[in-house]
């Protein structure tokens, strides 16, 4: 059974995602910010990172990166839910879902998905992931 971590700055998203992968069968743990999901990578045999792009502070972006200096196997899953709903403190004004999707790819991201996606969708791609 793969060990999960979801790093999302949206406690619903977190909550959602947590129900939908432990009735999956998978063993799941969440984190508000890159800040405390590093931690939990540090502590805890985490296979598949999920994470949110778009967040406060440090983004998904370079939270791939910093994942990929440390946790060369991790699998990595990042997800987004658009460019601009984001809060105040972002100032480019029309950064696409989709430019912030490439560049988690080019960080390192083993795949990226666009909110909302069907669960299946990323139960799928977690197994595949997993498989690799």
């Amino acid at each position: 059974m793969a060990k999960i971590l979801v790093i999302d700055d949206e406690e619903d998203v977190r909550d959602v995602l947590k129900l939908v992968l432990e009735r999956a069968g998978f063993d799941v743990c969440v984190a508000a910010d890159d800040r405390e999901g590093l931690q939990l990578l540090e502590e805890q045999g985490i296979d598949l990172v999920i994470t949110d792009v778009i967040m406060p502070g440090i983004d998904g972006v370079e939270t791939v990166q910093r994942i990929r200096e440390k946790f060369l196997n991790t699998r990595i899953i990042v997800i987004s839910g658009g460019g601009n709903v984001a809060p105040l403190e972002y100032e480019p004004e029309a950064i696409s879902t989709t430019a912030f999707l490439a560049s988690a790819e080019s960080a390192g991201a083993d795949r990226t998905m666009t909110k909302p996606f069907d669960r299946q969708e990323l139960i799928d791609a977690i197994n595949e992931l997993m498989s690799e």
